[in-house]
């Protein structure tokens, strides 16, 4: 398959994918997200590669999330529905994929940015990244809910709550990110960190991270996911709350930076 949103290659028995839409902060439009989908298919149907590494293309971003620029707005519930599936069905396919995954992160990570950052079973980071879930500034919730499995409840609870984002010193002293290093040498650390992994067999990388998810699964992952999938739907769709409808006319009438300004100005701290 050709793609056109991200980029496909291998090292060895290590298979690269790469966003590569920087011009857009690596923004997730609907295409980028089937192509993500398509490209962790082709992936696990090849038995020679035993670890993942993904990043992204540029400096500023990882990614910004879902675009909110180039696809059009959802028309009704069944159209928003649909969307919050499937978003949350590409990023969960990352989730359980059958190989190593590690994310390879330059620049912000925001929203599901963040998810598909923090995804990786590791996570390289720059000197320069962040980390953040801002969906509750405009009355949205994130796509997937990772942090309760990967940080402690009180920094789950600041992320969620205000939206602010972490830098990536402080996300590396709370385990969020396992190795912080200079915003040039990310992509070849998590290379080096691959071609390490591959040592081992297939079959017991498998088994180490299957064995690592039925836990997760046990503690009520797959379950909860599923109920936070119908929750999606229900704020992204909600009307007659004055913040969103608020947020919803500055975007319609003055743009999408408008929009983030409104959104983000009052949580900055005086």
């Amino acid at each position: 398959m050709s793609y056109e949103d991200v980029r496909l290659e291998r090292d060895g028995q290590v298979a690269i994918l790469t966003l590569a839409r920087p011009k857009a902060l690596n923004a997730l439009r609907a295409q980028t997200v089937n192509e993500l989908s398509a490209a962790i298919d082709e992936i696990e149907a090849d038995r020679t590669i035993k670890a993942v590494v993904l990043g992204a293309e540029g400096n500023r971003a990882f990614s910004s999330g879902i675009d909110l620029v180039n696809d059009p707005s959802p028309a009704n519930t069944v159209e928003t529905d649909y969307i919050a599936q499937r978003n949350a069905k590409m990023l969960e396919k990352l989730w359980y994929m059958d190989r190593v995954v590690i994310t390879a992160v330059k620049g912000v990570a925001l929203a599901a940015g963040c998810n598909l950052a923090l995804i990786g079973d590791l996570t390289v980071c720059g000197e320069n990244a962040s980390f953040g879930e801002p969906e509750i500034r405009h009355g949205t919730l994130s796509p997937l809910l990772l942090l309760p499995w990967l940080t402690h409840f009180k920094l789950m609870n600041h992320m969620y709550l205000t939206g602010d984002s972490v830098d990536a010193q402080e996300a590396h002293r709370l385990g969020l990110v396992n190795t912080v290093v200079p915003d040039d040498e990310v992509d070849a650390a998590a290379l080096r960190l691959a071609q390490r992994i591959v040592n081992a067999p297939l079959l017991t990388l498998q088994t180490v991270k299957r064995s690592v998810r039925m836990m997760q699964d046990m503690q009520g992952f797959r379950g909860l996911q599923m109920g936070h999938r119908f929750a999606d739907t229900l704020v992204l769709d909600s009307t007659g709350v004055p913040e969103r409808d608020n947020l919803r006319a500055i975007r319609a009438e003055h743009g999408l930076k408008a929009f983030l300004e409104a959104r983000d100005a009052p949580y900055r701290e005086a």
